[in-house]
């Protein structure tokens, strides 16, 4: 279970997912967003924000309720939940695996002279000729 890093936002919902918190935990690769929403939370009033939060899952009740614990400098609470979903943020990992692209410079030179060219009226007609007249 996460352990986040600085503040961590919180709050209700009005849907299926009834309790969200929102911060930065620490992985292997760096500091990373995470999202975590609990469904069918027992507890709806959390503070706005929280500090050195973390959210422990305890055990399951026999009637399939799952119980959490959340710590942090404001409270300690128990909560019971039919589930829990972590979402991490992918799009540095994604932007890091993918190399960026190299344009040589004539090619950008080349793409924003026609473009520039294209901005004038009746360029285009001419760069194209009288095209489909049949």
């Amino acid at each position: 279970m996460p352990v986040f890093e600085g503040d961590v936002q919180c709050g209700p919902c009005n849907a299926v997912i009834n309790l969200w918190l929102r911060g930065r935990v620490r992985t292997p690769s760096g500091a990373s967003d995470v999202d975590l929403f609990f469904s069918g939370a027992s507890v709806l009033t959390l503070p706005p924000l929280l500090h050195e939060t973390r959210v422990l899952e305890l055990d399951t009740d026999p009637g399939g309720l799952h119980r959490y614990r959340i710590e942090s400098r404001e409270l300690n609470v128990d909560l019971q939940a039919r589930s829990l979903q972590l979402h991490r943020a992918a799009g540095a990992q994604l932007f890091g695996a993918v190399p960026p692209t190299r344009v040589p410079w004539h090619v950008r030179a080349g793409w924003a002279l026609l473009l520039s060219l294209l901005r004038l009226p009746g360029v285009g007609h001419l760069l194209l000729g009288r095209r489909g007249s049949a």
